[in-house]
């Protein structure tokens, strides 16, 4: 399969390299047009598609995959990574032009998404909420939308801080296509800018649903176009429609940025276990001292409550600073003594205690209770 890959690729290039300066004959009225049977030698005329591959700098600028462009269209390239966390996630740009510039095709680089619903992430989420706390969503993780939902709220406003403004002229939205666990959505926006250019931004929306305990999660990924014409923005649009159907993936590349990915989330997993664990510490902490406080609250109340049953009753509560035991007696005297016998005398003034071998009991304060 690799061999007949790269095969492919290369002649495909080869055959877009040699027919590039037999472009412009047609255009010319001195050169004679023949037809094959007259040059038996010559390569036959190009077709309306060239083949290129496009290069992944990041892996010594081996062909990741092959596409299908306008014949004769300049094409540029660019093949980047950003990470979420050691997960990377490939981005690829590819646009091409026609030869006047009237008609311009924009693949712009997919984003993945992730998102969990459920009863579970609901009482999370319904929790934090009546807590007054906002659970920020993680990077890339949002609910899933129809393509048409997402380029009004995504790609539109992008767009406008770009500078691109548009007057949408109308939307569509094209046949849903099911594959196993997989939901394929295409939508797409027309408009007009000021200068009269025809555009359609198209997105396809793709989402994996997996059902788990009662909990449904989503991955999913969004991978638009912009299309610009000045003539015909639906003959235009057909192009992106055979570039799409026409990619071919290296298998090498592939098993190759498989080996990086499944490398990047193993680190990922890792760190989020150590996170995990932080954060149950975490937890576990708040939850102690949320505890501990609520105990010292109620245990608070009970002293209150006690100490104002013991007023109405007319009692207090004493202790013995020797041996720390505590006794109610009536609140009849400004001093409580206690013999060795276990014994308790009242006076309303002060006994050399010393001289009866007695200890002078304190009144516990109500704080103390």
């Amino acid at each position: 399969m690799l061999r007949i890959f790269l095969s492919v690729i290369m002649s495909g290039i080869f055959f877009s390299c040699n027919t590039g300066n037999d472009k412009a004959n047609p255009a010319n009225p001195d050169v004679q047009q023949t037809s094959s049977e007259d040059s038996p030698g010559k390569p036959q005329a190009p077709g309306p598609y060239e083949l290129h591959g496009i290069l992944d700098p990041g892996m010594n600028n081996m062909v990741a995959f092959a596409i299908q462009t306008p014949t004769g269209w300049p094409m540029q390239q660019s093949f980047t990574r950003k990470w979420n966390g050691s997960t990377p996630i490939n981005q690829v740009y590819i646009k091409m032009a026609s030869p006047n510039q009237a008609e311009v095709i924009e693949l712009l680089p997919y984003s993945p998404y992730f998102y969990a619903d459920g009863g579970m992430a609901r009482q999370a989420r319904e929790s934090a909420a009546q807590m007054g706390v906002s659970l920020p969503p993680q990077p890339y993780e949002m609910a899933p939308v129809q393509p048409i939902v997402y380029i009004k709220k995504i790609l539109l406003p992008q767009l406008a801080q770009n500078g691109i403004q548009l007057n949408i002229t109308g939307e569509n939205d094209l046949p849903t296509k099911q594959e196993q666990q997989q939901a394929v959505y295409t939508g797409y926006v027309d408009g007009q800018m000021a200068d009269g250019t025809k555009l359609r931004i198209d997105c396809i929306v793709s989402i994996t649903t997996t059902n788990l305990n009662g909990e449904v999660y989503y991955n999913w990924n969004a991978m638009p176009s912009i299309v610009q014409s000045k003539t015909d923005i639906k003959a235009v649009y057909a192009h992106v429609t055979h570039a799409r159907r026409s990619l071919m993936m290296n298998p090498a590349w592939e098993a190759e940025n498989a080996r990086l990915v499944q490398k990047g989330n193993n680190i990922n997993q890792d760190i989020n276990k150590k996170n995990a664990a932080i954060v149950k510490d975490y937890q576990d902490h708040t939850q102690r001292v949320i505890d501990e406080t609520h105990a010292d609250r109620n245990a608070s109340a009970d002293r209150r409550n006690e100490a104002f049953g013991d007023v109405i009753k007319g009692e207090t509560k004493y202790e013995n600073t020797e041996t720390g035991q505590r006794v109610k007696l009536l609140d009849q005297y400004n001093h409580v003594y206690q013999d060795k016998q276990g014994n308790f005398y009242g006076s309303q003034t002060a006994i050399d205690k010393n001289a009866f071998n007695w200890e002078e009991l304190q009144r516990v304060e109500t704080k103390k209770y």
